[in-house]
């Protein structure tokens, strides 16, 4: 393990492997991997196979069936161990990688220990058995585990019985494994597990019961089931029968006994083959028999081979120049197509046996005359003689005669002969499996090859085992496997949700949906909407619709039937009716709760405890009518309480009250209201009149919903006068939280962090959403490689990103509406074992295929990011709701409710406070807003800018409606106006075509006057109390209704003042095709309005604001002499207060980690700074003792001025001082 060498495959893909021969059978219980030392190549991931002949094999599953898939390393260096829940029995070990770093490398160790093996052999007459008399088995718990091996698809494993009914059946048909019990109930319990079980491989059983919880398991797969009845133990008292029984018993399916080897039986902790042994050896008879059995497992003479391709085949000598010929095998397939036999003949012609749409069929032609029914005249005749369909997995014997005029085709002993006028002379060569395409001549090809496995092959009375077979005997080297059946059951256990149907090929599996209620490559998605409130969501409803819902989608709950109730309130009902809706007569039922009437409903317990839960409330009306039948027998205390009649709550509770009162009461309603008809009792029935009474009420504690039962009494004989009758009325139900439970984010860094979610090989996720955003994160998780996200991209797509191991991959849908319309949008994602899914507004849907090869589970660590990735990147700002991980809600406002940053329960926009004034349309953005002013005399970011202009006497702003003329009978006009002169001419409409007109203007007493003709006479209107000439701004509004007649006239904050006007018959009160507008003056006029006027608006024309943008329309101009400017009139505008600024605060860190970190960190720190000091002092060190380099002194006799001297003669001549003593210094370094 801890070399310095690893395993490197040639090449990294999903093909490789590595395969350890450990010379015999070992009982293996761990692995552990390493990757390459000092390098980042390890296998992070790896499936284990495992074998016994070196050939074929198994792959180790999980309990649910799929491969089991192991963690590998995250580096080349750190050991990984992984422990097997159950030990591997084989001798051949092979590791698959399925996910690594850079390239395959890998060391591996295996632990475990040699394998004891107690093996009996039963060859279909052989038994073995314990007497139970002496000894019987009473136990609640029990524990069976064994090893098996067969290639015979029937036989009884274990059987024992009791005499109290109780028996124990275990048995294999049709190669499964089926396990019948019966615990004293009056009807067994039946389990399956495991198929294709008649291999010849070796088998592990566990089967483990606690009470009525049995946990069956074949090679792991296991099966969870309850037993049904009341009881717990199973008594066993007679034989308990290992192999075979002698005589077919209860609860036995077949009547073979078994053929094969059983291995280490252990009963609990009892090894029965050991014990049977010993008691053998030691001559002890009495308690153990055995019957043709055998202490060993002789291979029987069968020897299969696997055809694995379409282009192999096997050629196989026959006799040659005969007139008859015999082929007989015994196939095995999923295919619907394949060729089985093809034998061209040396005289004209050719017979083959072939799969077409899963049926046996034979084609023969021996002359030219023979043409087959499609008229090609190289072929012969088909024969169809079996309905049936043989590519079922199972095994299925073939004998082919055919002799003169005389051909049989038998399959599974039933023969089917054909006579007809013909001979043949046999070819020397059969081919089995397939055929090259040169020997037929362009009829079939290659192509059409069978893949399965064959056994028992034999020609013309010729049996040729297949590992004898010769290299020119079969095609091709590897694409036949020898001595071994490889098959795949995809089916097993069934991957189709929700009751599909399976069925496969060699290649993979397709589910049926059928009726299920459910669609997709798994039957997942559920077609019926979650709730009544769901299915109003998505389409328009009448008053009433019956429907079938699926309150968790996709879980495991069926749909089921309601009338659903659409109120004109907008209110939603769901009604979920049962079998007793009607009123029902109670007599002759004397006894306190002798009438027991059981309520079933239209839906299980599950499906409605579902309905209420997910409900705002929940209520069901009863009513009791009673003559001289007493109902609750009141008054009565809590210890005295003894009713005659009650009702059974949803826990099959006898409740204390009656429909209308209170938990507890024991009362009915009139008895809390205070008015039942005697005043002693606490229900009117209870007053034992001979008039018909009535106790009534609703139900609506949702606790104790729906009614399971009613029990009545004191309703006499048929003899007395006493009766009663009851009605109870469907449970109805109200809204759908689910729909309720919606949140807001509000800024686009802020998420809802949700635990872990583990989608595995199978997941599903189901929201709804609101937007106006085109690109944005809803969700986002991953783990170490593994990832999911779901975005929204451009406003009208969504797009679903995830990788499993492999390659990414994505799945899209583009739909031809804006997804950003801030409408409610659904959407479902699934990613099963075949595809990934995705489904917009339950209608529009993609699908991926998932790539070839083993199911890669999802396998996601980080938390489940809700509304950006998981760095706060890309983030949503919306509304989301109805969140569903697997069918199950999700409490998203629970969330928002603790106050998290950015995030806010319910569906609350910017808009929802309406920021824009004056008519200005709002845009959500939910992080922001914006404004559309165009239907506005204002502008601004929130319509509250003021559009004026200063006038002077001369300013004339004329406005042509260009023969676009309008006719208003209830005009809305508005003009806002400041002035200190105490006349003017303020606004003016005019039509030269009907004389008709309208003036608004300000008088010279400072009165605001409207003069109008509008064609029933001329009127003027003066607004009183108010001085308009005061520099003060003043805001006026002009509208009518009464189809004209009433005139309402609003200047600022006062009261509204109407002026109604006396219309005759012959007038018309319409303001006809009006021409012109004129603001500050007209053109007939010499002095105009001196001061600013803004706001003006006519219905939805605003000619100031048409006037000063840019480029202004040609129909909207200035004419007096001088320059208009634009001017706000001295109004400044309104604001809104800021929006107060979030920010996302820091992570919560953990005390304990950063305590212990702190610690290591003060340590390292202090050893690091220690290592620094001792650096720098040695440094220090160095550099005095390079400062301080003088050594010492010496003496010298030379002249001065001879230092530079060449040679002592030079020196002699240089010198200065002649010859005296110099002190000199020396120095080292």
């Amino acid at each position: 393990m801890t070399g310095g060498n690893a395993w490197t495959s040639a090449v990294s893909d999903f093909q490789q492997y590595l395969i350890i021969d450990l010379g015999s059978t070992k009982n293996i219980t761990r692995i552990s991997i390493q990757g390459r030392p000092h390098h980042s190549e390890y296998v992070s991931e790896f499936s284990i196979s495992y074998g016994y002949n070196g050939l074929d094999y198994a792959d180790f599953k999980e309990s649910g069936g799929n491969t089991k898939l192991f963690k590998g390393n995250e580096d080349g260096d750190n050991v990984k161990h992984n422990l097997f829940d159950v030990p591997i029995i084989a001798q051949w070990i092979r590791v698959n990688p399925t996910r690594w770093k850079d390239r395959i490398s890998l060391r591996v160790e295996l632990y475990g220990c040699d394998y004891d093996a107690e093996t009996v052999y039963f060859n279909g007459t052989s038994l073995m058995s314990l007497d139970l008399l002496h000894d019987p088995i009473s136990a609640s718990r029990e524990t069976l585990q064994f090893r098996f091996k067969t290639s015979h698809a029937n036989g009884i494993l274990m059987y024992s019985k009791g005499t109290q009914g109780d028996f124990f059946a275990l048995q294999l048909y049709e190669n499964r494994m089926i396990l019948n019990i019966n615990l004293g109930a009056s009807s067994m319990s039946s389990f399956s597990v495991g198929s294709l079980l008649d291999d010849n491989v070796w088998h592990d059983v566990v089967i483990s019961r606690n009470r009525r919880d049995i946990l069956f398991s074949v090679d792991r797969v296991v099966v969870d089931g309850k037993i049904k009845g009341d009881f717990d133990k199973l008594d066993l008292n007679r034989m308990l029968y290992i192999g075979g029984v002698p005589a077919k018993d209860e609860g036995l399916v077949v009547t073979q006994n078994f053929t094969g080897c059983i291995e280490n039986l252990y009963l609990n902790t009892t090894n029965f083959i050991r014990e049977l042994k010993q008691a053998y050896e030691e001559r002890q008879y009495s308690r153990f028999e055995k019957i043709n059995t055998f202490y060993n497992c002789p291979e029987p003479p069968i020897m299969p081979v696997t055809f694995i391709t379409r282009t192999s085949y096997a050629k196989l000598k026959g006799y040659e120049g005969v007139r008859s010929m015999n082929v007989s095998l015994s196939f095995r397939t999923y295919e619907d197509k394949g060729l089985i036999i093809y034998h061209p003949f040396s005289s004209k012609g050719y017979v083959k046996v072939f799969l077409e749409d899963g049926r046996v069929k034979t084609e023969i032609k021996t002359d030219d005359k023979e043409i087959h029914s499609t008229g090609d005249h190289r072929r012969g005749i088909v024969l169809d003689n079996y309905d049936e369909q043989f590519n079922d997995g199972r095994w299925h014997s073939l004998i082919l005669t055919i002799k003169q005029n005389s051909l049989v085709l038998e399959i599974d002993q039933k023969p089917m002969r054909t006579e007809k006028l013909f001979s043949i002379i046999t070819g020397s060569w059969y081919y089995i499996g397939g055929s090259p395409t040169k020997e037929i001549h362009n009829i079939i090809t290659n192509r059409d090859g069978f893949i399965g496995c064959m056994r028992q092959i034999s020609v013309d009375g010729n049996f040729k085992l297949p590992h004898d077979w010769k290299e020119d005997d079969f095609c091709c080297k590897n694409e036949i496997l020898m001595d071994a059946c490889h098959m795949i059951d995809r089916c097993n256990p069934n991957p189709c949700k929700h009751n599909g149907q399976c069925r496969q090929n060699s290649y993979e599996f397709f589910c049926e949906c059928g009726n299920s209620g459910y669609s997709g490559a798994v039957c997942h998605t559920s077609l019926n909407p979650l709730s009544c409130q769901a299915y109003k969501n998505v389409q328009a409803v009448g008053q009433k619709a019956n429907i079938k819902i699926d309150v968790d989608g996709s879980g495991p709950l069926d749909p089921f039937e309601v009338t659903c109730e659409f109120l004109t309130d907008g209110r939603v009902l769901t009604v979920l009716g049962h079998s007793s809706e009607h009123s029902t007569v109670v007599d002759s039922f004397q006894e306190p709760g002798s009438y027991d009437q059981t309520i079933e409903y239209n839906a299980k317990l599950p499906q409605i405890e579902a309905l209420l839960n997910r409900s705002h409330e929940c209520s069901q009306r009863l009513s009791y009518n009673c003559r001289n039948s007493r109902l609750f027998n009141s008054p009565s205390d809590e210890q005295n309480f003894r009713p005659f009649g009650w009702w059974l709550s949803r826990q099959n509770q006898m409740m204390d009250y009656w429909a209308g009162a209170l938990p507890g009461s024991r009362k009915c309603q009139c008895g809390i209201v205070g008015n039942c008809i005697d005043p002693t009792k606490w229900c009117n029935c209870d007053a034992s009149l001979y008039d018909w009474q009535e106790d009534s009420g609703e139900i609506k504690d949702k606790e104790y919903l729906p009614v399971r039962g009613l029990r009545f009494g004191d309703t006499g004989t048929a003899l007395d006068e006493k009766q009663a009758k009851y009605t109870l009325g469907p449970l109805v139900c109200e809204g759908d939280d689910l729909f309720n439970n919606v949140v807001t984010f509000r800024i686009t860094d802020a998420t809802i962090n949700l635990p872990r979610f583990d989608m595995g090989h199978s997941g599903d996720i189901y929201l709804e959403f609101k937007t106006t955003q085109e690109n944005a994160v809803i969700f986002h998780a991953k783990g170490s490689t593994d990832y999911i996200k779901l975005s929204i991209i451009g406003g009208n797509k969504l797009k679903f990103q995830y990788q499993a191991g492999s390659g990414p991959l994505s799945v899209d849908v583009q739909t031809s509406y804006p997804l950003n319309d801030n409408n409610w949008h659904s959407v479902s994602v699934e990613r099963n074992r075949k595809e990934a899914r995705l489904v917009i507004d339950g209608a529009t849907k993609s699908e991926v295929r998932e790539p070839p090869g083993p199911v890669r589970a999802l396998y996601l660590t980080s938390e489940l990011v809700i509304g950006a990735t998981l760095d706060y990147q890309d983030g949503f700002v919306g509304c989301i709701r109805a969140l569903l991980l697997n069918g199950l809600p999700v409490d998203l406002k629970s969330y928002a409710e603790r106050k998290l940053y950015g995030v806010s329960p319910g569906c609350v926009g910017r808009c929802e406070s309406n920021p824009c004034l004056n008519n200005g349309t709002c845009f959500e953005r939910y992080d922001g807003f914006s404004c559309d002013c165009r239907w506005s005399s204002f502008k601004g970011p929130i319509c509250a800018d003021e559009i004026g202009v200063n006038l002077r006497s001369d300013s004339i702003i004329k406005y042509d409606f260009l023969g676009s003329w309008r006719s208003t009978i209830a005009e809305n006009i508005r003009v806002g106006f400041t002035t200190t002169n105490q006349k003017g001419f303020l606004l003016g409409f005019s039509s030269n075509i009907t004389g008709e007109y309208l003036t608004i203007l300000v008088s010279n007493s400072g009165a605001l006057k409207f003069v109008f003709d509008f064609g029933f006479e001329r009127q003027e209107i003066s607004f009183p109390g108010v001085h308009f000439g005061l520099g003060q701004y003043h805001d006026v509004r002009f509208t009518r209704k009464n189809s004209g007649s009433t005139v309402v006239i609003t200047v600022d904050n006062y009261e509204p003042k109407e002026y109604h006007f006396d219309i005759k018959d012959s007038a018309d009160a319409q303001f006809n095709n009006v021409q012109y507008m004129y603001i500050g003056k007209n053109e007939s006029m010499t002095d105009g309005f001196v001061g600013c006027v803004s706001r003006v608006e006519f219905d939805d024309i605003f000619p100031l604001k048409l006037l000063f943008q840019q480029n202004p329309p040609p129909n909207v101009k200035s004419l007096g002499p001088s320059l208009l400017t634009e001017d706000f009139c001295g109004v400044e505008p309104v604001t809104l207060p800021p929006v107060e600024k979030e920010t996302r605060p820091p992570p919560i860190v953990d005390e304990e980690k950063l305590r212990s970190y702190d610690g290591f960190t003060a340590g390292f720190l202090g050893s690091l700074l220690f290592i620094i000091l001792l650096l720098l002092l040695i440094m220090a060190i160095l550099i005095y003792r390079h400062m301080s380099r003088h050594k010492g002194e010496y003496l010298t006799q030379e002249d001065k001025g001879a230092d530079d001297a060449l040679d002592p003669d030079d020196a002699v001549v240089h010198s200065t001082t002649g010859h005296h003593v110099t002190k000199k210094k020396e120095w080292f370094i």
